[in-house]
């Protein structure tokens, strides 16, 4: 059976996240083992040591000389964005060890910008300085792992600059209670045994480390997954644009929030994609600073451009290249068709922020221009929510909707989710299935609702988040059309 019940936005991390939404806009974050800003590390991931080092460590009790054992942080990139969401303990291939439960360990996390904004006048709303929540503790022989409630420990903090920036994290763990420790072959070594723990704070994810940083000087830096690494035969590319909150803050150069702050990088490498698409390259810019200066910055023509070097570098189709953004990335979707007619198969467009472009340093496209993206054929499915308290609906993804469905009729299906805890949406279609719009319910106090097992019982709760982050869903390939077609096997259609 499902458990309903209601989970606000962790005190930590929440905050940052309703603030940091796409448009408004929303992240978390991991950093590169090798990144001089510091943080959690994506690739680079320390071997737990197989047998213990010896500390002049001092319990309650006065005994020293406590064993040490490295533990290793583990991330997973939620809908919400990056959080460190387990953590284990190698105990080394001699030994086994027992008794361990959810009162055996005291996890103490810290994560922190400081550094990063000394000097500045910037705040962060995302540093935290807790104790994580433990929901579950298992043992395997010689190996513990701890994992922890994924609605605190975002990887990412978002700041006063309306950027997430990569957060400096420390974890501390405290042993409570003594284990039972065995040799390999079960012979009881000590039924109360005491030992200390270090870290170093390097997050391992394995759908993060499947993204290398590819640095452009003086262009738009990018993550990239290689769908041809292991030999295959692929020719088609996916270019994902992140949100407003995702952007570079004081020209870091971190590029990797793109990444963590949600699923829109990793779910285009995601098993389910990948099949769905028959593999494909995929390509997630980070911008210098905003989308919103894509004219004034020359970054249509630059994307262009490296879009076209992956092409080359990668014998992909040309016709066979997907696009999808969200918030400031769905403008820069739109505004990227308008200026590249003919780079894209088709669009997956979410909650596009064209009313606010204007105010934020763009320019909100006109009706000629949005004719434009029709004259240009690319088929687009959009997605938002029926209210949207970031970018208005009605003058973002209804009004590009209505140039593309003017003077035929559109076909309105109503979905209703299988799991409830989701919101439920409409599709509206035009006759060929070219254009397609799913917007979905919001609740009377203007938020979208998600079915989330942050809790790792197995068992889905709902969440609530920002009207906004729509784009959540067609992360999920959650959208339908009226044929059952979900929003990712629609794409994938045009670049079989």
């Amino acid at each position: 059976m499902m458990k309903r019940k209601w989970l606000l936005l962790c005190v930590c991390a929440a905050l940052a996240l309703l603030l940091a939404a796409c448009g408004g806009d929303n992240a978390q974050n991991d950093a590169d083992a090798n990144d001089d800003n510091g943080g959690a590390a994506d690739e680079t991931v320390s071997e737990p040591a197989n047998e213990p080092e010896n500390a002049d460590a001092n319990n309650d009790d006065g005994a020293a000389d406590l064993d040490v054992y490295q533990c290793q942080i583990y991330g997973t990139v939620t809908d919400a964005g990056q959080v460190v969401s387990s953590l284990g303990i190698d105990f080394g291939e001699s030994k086994k060890v027992t008794g361990a439960d959810e009162e055996t360990f005291t996890v103490h996390a810290v994560a922190s910008t400081e550094e990063f904004r000394d000097g500045t006048d910037l705040e962060s709303y995302g540093d935290y300085d807790i104790d994580r929540k433990i929901v579950k503790v298992e043992t395997n022989g010689q190996e513990v792992m701890i994992y922890f409630d994924e609605s605190e420990g975002a990887t990412l903090a978002y700041t006063s600059g309306s950027r997430n920036y990569p957060a400096q994290l420390t974890y501390t763990i405290t042993q409570n209670k003594p284990l039972t420790l065995t040799a390999a072959d079960g012979t009881v070594l000590d039924e109360n045994y005491m030992a200390a723990y270090e870290c170093d704070n390097i997050i391992s994810d394995p759908e993060t480390s499947q993204f290398e940083a590819v640095w452009v000087p003086d262009g738009i830096s990018y993550r990239f997954y290689d769908a041809g690494e292991n030999g295959e035969d692929i020719n088609k590319l996916v270019v994902w644009f992140h949100g407003n909150g995702e952007g570079d803050l004081l020209n870091s150069g971190n590029n990797m929030a793109q990444m963590l702050a949600n699923r829109g990088t990793v779910a285009w490498a995601s098993e389910e994609f990948q099949d769905i698409l028959g593999g494909a390259y995929v390509m997630a810019f980070q911008a210098p600073d905003t989308w919103y200066y894509a004219q004034k910055d020359g970054l249509l023509d630059q994307a262009a451009e490296e879009i076209q070097d992956v092409i080359e570098k990668y014998n992909i189709d040309p016709k066979k290249v997907l696009v999808s953004g969200c918030s400031a990335g769905g403008y820069m979707t739109t505004r990227m068709i308008i200026a590249h007619p003919d780079l894209f198969a088709a669009a997956i467009i979410n909650c596009p922020a064209y009313n606010v472009a204007t105010d934020r340093g763009g320019e909100t496209p006109t009706d000629e221009e949005l004719e434009a993206v029709k004259a240009s054929g690319v088929p687009i499915w959009l997605v938002q929510g029926v209210t949207d308290s970031v970018v208005a609906t009605d003058e973002c993804s209804r009004r590009l909707f209505n140039i593309l469905s003017d003077g035929v009729d559109v076909t309105e299906t109503k979905i209703t989710q299988e799991l409830p805890e989701n919101s439920d949406f409409v599709t509206y279609e035009t006759p060929d299935g070219n254009y397609k719009l799913s917007l979905y319910d919001t609740t009377e106090d203007d938020q979208l609702r998600f079915a989330e097992d942050y809790d790792q019982d197995g068992e889905m709760s709902e969440v609530r988040y920002s009207s906004h982050w729509s784009w959540i869903y067609s992360l999920k390939n959650n959208p339908e059309a009226a044929d059952g077609t979900h929003i990712v096997n629609w794409a994938a259609g045009f670049i079989a």
